[in-house]
């Protein structure tokens, strides 16, 4: 298990968090394609449109500074979603 706060593994973060600094309300861990992956994907559910080429690369200690409600949640299995209706709400676990 990596040390969070050192986790230098990457995450996909959408535009909407990563520049309009929007919570994150949704996360979906996919398989990793490279060792330096998490298979992290952390979105903003907003209903906006995405664009894979607009979304950012962060790596997992740079999440868990911006959403440290997800530390707890950063190294359960492949196939895990999480979300949430408000940055005040609890995660709702899926795997």
């Amino acid at each position: 298990m990596k040390n969070d706060s050192n986790d230098r593994r990457a995450t996909i973060v959408c535009k909407h968090i990563a520049n309009g600094r929007l919570p994150i309300l949704r996360a979906v861990r996919t398989e990793p394609l490279e060792p330096e992956d998490s298979g992290w994907q952390f979105l903003c559910n907003s209903g906006s449109e995405e664009r894979e080429a607009e979304a950012e690369v962060w790596l997992v200690k740079e999440v868990i500074e911006y959403e440290s409600s997800l530390a707890a949640f950063i190294n359960l299995p492949v196939g895990t979603t999480l979300s949430r209706s408000n940055a005040a709400s609890q995660w709702m676990s899926t795997i």
